[in-house]
């Protein structure tokens, strides 16, 4: 019986209860007359049946399924093997002496018909009499999966396929027979490995990241893909290094392909060189732009109107490797990373499938970059945190769309930080109850360059950083050109807060200024942005 994802890791320790026997070919095709054909007692239990039972269960394994028949390996006598994840069960003579009343119709899949499920009515638990290896009589209470696992097994003795006993019959798409490992890490990479199981491919192995500290504790979390995968029961590699260990332990899982989504860490040549068919990389920009660690804030920070995903064959450039797909998506100058990050998440673990299918069929494309049109998007800095109000008004708009909701924009104000998010240029529509200290924009001052906002007097001009209305929706603030209305506040240690929050808890009120340093520290800017604060005190 072909095997669950969810039970194959299961299986590790049992394959190594025994020293490895030679796997032996699986007989494949619903015709073939040894499968068609009731199989015969076994008089005797001898070293070759013995050794028959090693080479079956060695076969099992290799094959990552959860149940074997002689006659699936051209033998006609009646043994089977069964693992579905709690231990090597070996039957001699297997007989079903008692069927629970309970059925249940669920899909089965079958070594000997592969890329074919079938959905099958069983009793949901059975008790099984046989012989174990040395001869004795043994009795097997088996229940869900065990159930189903023994009666399909029984059946394969007796010439009956799970086609004979089938409701509905699915065929599976080609990328089920690939075994690939999974090297991925955040909530960007969970979409793809769901995607992967759904499509059965046999997904031998997770490598992700060690788990880390987080929260205000600092307990060791687990990286999102972990805890998928061990749903899933799929074996989980969490190296600090890729060394030599971690290349033996892929190696040991035979992959004829590496799936890696955002991984986190640039693939050593001898990790790229296990795989038989090679490495693919789904990564969340349009290749050649935006190569690098931060794609998808870089593609707002840079007012891109097209991004998309790209998979391609993985070579040791950082992201230099040949395309395969591409799909594209419009990106306006509302969506937050936030947002994006999700809808390319999506995006690509639907490419991912397609592309997986075009590397089973043998069908993949190769098209070179072109690294003249290439551009980078590195990791962002702490300082590329921090908001310029002397910039342009549609710059820092896309600047604190870029950084939400993660880590988050970063001003100060009162002394204090103060993170912004929900940016745009344009005012939201007025909704709701007017707030203390409200002021609307004058006529022709909805923040266009040379607009005179509230609080100017006599053409004076308004510092960059000025809080200039205060709305139900958002709070504008002048910057080098033009007002950004920001729809969220969150002060120092507090979480992000409404404008009507932040007048009532905060009294924040038109005419304050947003950029000035704490107290005690340099005004200077800081890399991304003016007003970050700098550790050098201020002199008197």
């Amino acid at each position: 019986m072909a095997g669950s994802p969810r039970r194959r890791g299961r299986q590790d320790r049992a394959r190594r209860a025994r020293p490895q026997a030679e796997p032996l070919p699986i007989v494949k095709g619903a015709d073939e007359p040894v499968l068609r054909t009731p199989a015969q007692p076994v008089a005797r239990v001898t070293r070759e049946i013995r050794q028959l039972l090693d080479r079956m269960a060695a076969t099992m394994y290799a094959a990552d399924g959860i149940g074997l028949a002689a006659p699936q390996v051209g033998v006609s006598k009646r043994v089977i093997v069964v693992d579905v994840g709690d231990g090597l069960i070996e039957l001699i003579n297997p007989e079903i002496v008692r069927r629970g009343e309970e059925v249940e119709a669920a899909y089965e899949g079958c070594l000997s018909l592969p890329r074919l499920l079938a959905e099958v009515e069983r009793p949901t638990s059975v008790q099984v009499t046989g012989l174990d290896r040395r001869g004795r009589r043994i009795w097997i209470e088996g229940e869900g999966v065990l159930a189903r696992c023994l009666q399909h097994e029984i059946d394969h003795l007796d010439g009956v396929l799970i086609t004979d006993r089938a409701r509905k019959v699915v065929e599976l798409p080609p990328e089920s027979d690939l075994r690939v490992v999974f090297m991925g890490t955040p909530a960007f990479a969970v979409p793809s490995l769901e995607e992967l199981l759904q499509r059965q491919v046999r997904v031998v192995g997770v490598v992700t990241q060690p788990d880390r500290p987080q929260g205000r504790g600092l307990a060791p979390a687990a990286p999102p893909v972990k805890a998928l995968a061990q749903e899933y029961g799929i074996p989980v590699l969490q190296p600090e290094r890729l060394d030599e260990q971690v290349v033996e332990q892929l190696q040991a899982w035979r992959p004829d392909l590496l799936v890696v989504v955002a991984y986190g860490k640039i693939l050593p040549p001898a990790v790229l060189a296990v795989p038989r068919l090679g490495a693919i990389n789904l990564h969340a920009s349009l290749l050649p732009r935006h190569r690098g660690a931060a794609p998808i804030q870089h593609a707002i920070l840079a007012g891109d109107t097209v991004t998309g995903v790209t998979t391609m064959w993985m070579d040791e450039g950082l992201d230099t490797g040949d395309i395969i797909l591409q799909r594209e998506i419009p990106l306006d100058e509302q969506t937050t990373a936030g947002q994006l990050h999700d809808r390319l998440a999506r995006l690509g673990a639907q490419l991912l499938g397609e592309t997986l299918r075009l590397v089973a069929e043998g069908k993949a494309p190769r098209q070179p970059q072109d690294g003249a049109r290439a551009t980078m998007a590195p990791k962002l800095r702490p300082e590329d945190e921090w908001v310029n109000w002397a910039d342009d008004a549609t710059r820092v708009a896309r600047r604190i769309r870029a950084l939400d909701p993660r880590p988050g924009a970063r001003t100060t104000w009162r002394g204090q930080v103060l993170k912004l998010f929900g940016a745009g240029t344009v005012p939201p529509q007025a909704a709701g109850p007017d707030l203390p200290h409200q002021e609307e924009p004058a006529p022709g001052g909805g923040g266009g360059e040379g607009s005179l906002p509230p609080g100017e007097e006599g053409g004076a001009p308004v510092p960059p950083g000025t809080v200039v209305a205060i709305t139900p929706q958002a709070v504008a603030v002048r910057c080098g050109s033009g007002l950004v209305w920001i729809r969220r506040l969150q002060p120092a240690a507090r979480r992000p807060m409404t404008p009507l929050e932040m007048v009532n808890g905060y009294r924040l009120e038109v005419g304050e200024r947003l950029g000035d340093p704490p107290a005690g520290t340099s005004a200077a800017p800081a890399g991304g942005g003016a007003g970050a604060p700098q550790g050098q005190r201020a002199q008197a």
